[in-house]
């Protein structure tokens, strides 16, 4: 790994079972500030399970997490509040609160965690859906969304804090092919202009192949291969197979 740039998520011999059903089998990690991570791997193979520890939403049965020098598997749940102002889960199925508008939701965690008066509040939110390609769509409800809106609203949401990890679930299930292209260069803007690190959790190559500095690929509980996309489909077995199946690479 590169020493210029400091490892910002550390994640050691993670395992994790549900009852007699292993997940985690032994998961080791490493990435860099500023990096972008994709987790590769098939439905059911447990990559968000993984992703949901490196935010402390799920402890381990065994092993490490370590994430902007905290380790998160051991750290308090009143201590994990300041860590979740840093770092921002973007959760596949946007996890919007029905009840709230647009405005209301993007403004959430800035009426938590900030001492921001109401004006500013409404500033800092119209700059953020206007960053997303949604400006003036404040007073519409989720419900009147499509699903590549309601994406956008939870990535405006999730910049709020002006995270320094960006954690992303499936960003682009359930999308159209085209909607998806266009969520999928919202994040990589947001990379190019944020600079912050990402872990990016999908089996749509297209993603990985437009976003990944590098991509882990998980089955039967461990990372099989890391290396950049052009390394995994030159693979034989399961990575290969898997990644040249997406299309991207022949």
């Amino acid at each position: 790994m590169s020493e210029t740039r400091p490892v910002v998520v550390e994640v050691h011999e993670l395992r994790k079972s549900f009852g007699a059903h292993t997940v985690l089998d032994g998961v080791s990690l490493e990435v860099l500030r500023g990096e972008t991570v994709v987790v590769l791997g098939g439905s059911g193979e447990g990559k968000s399970v993984f992703l949901k520890h490196v935010n402390g939403l799920l402890r381990p049965d065994h092993g490490s997490v370590s994430v902007l020098g905290c380790n998160v598997s051991e750290l308090p749940e009143d201590e994990m509040v300041g860590l979740r102002r840093r770092v921002s889960y973007i959760f596949q199925q946007c996890a919007l609160f029905d009840s709230l508008t647009v405005g209301e939701n993007v403004a959430f965690p800035l009426r938590e965690h900030t001492d921001l008066g109401d004006s500013d509040v409404a500033r800092h939110v119209a700059v953020l859906l206007e960053r997303v390609g949604l400006a003036g769509t404040e007073t519409l409800a989720p419900s009147e969304l499509s699903g590549g809106m309601r994406k956008r609203v939870a990535l405006a949401r999730g910049l709020a804090l002006d995270p320094e990890v960006i954690l992303y679930d499936e960003p682009t299930a359930g999308l159209d092919p085209l909607t998806g292209l266009a969520i999928t260069a919202l994040i990589g803007e947001v990379t190019r202009t944020t600079g912050a690190t990402s872990l990016v959790v999908t089996h749509d190559i297209a993603v990985a192949a437009k976003l990944a500095d590098r991509v882990a690929f998980l089955s039967s509980g461990r990372f099989t291969f890391t290396g950049t996309m052009a390394g995994a489909a030159r693979q034989g077995g399961d990575v290969g197979r898997f990644v040249r199946a997406g299309g991207v690479y022949a």
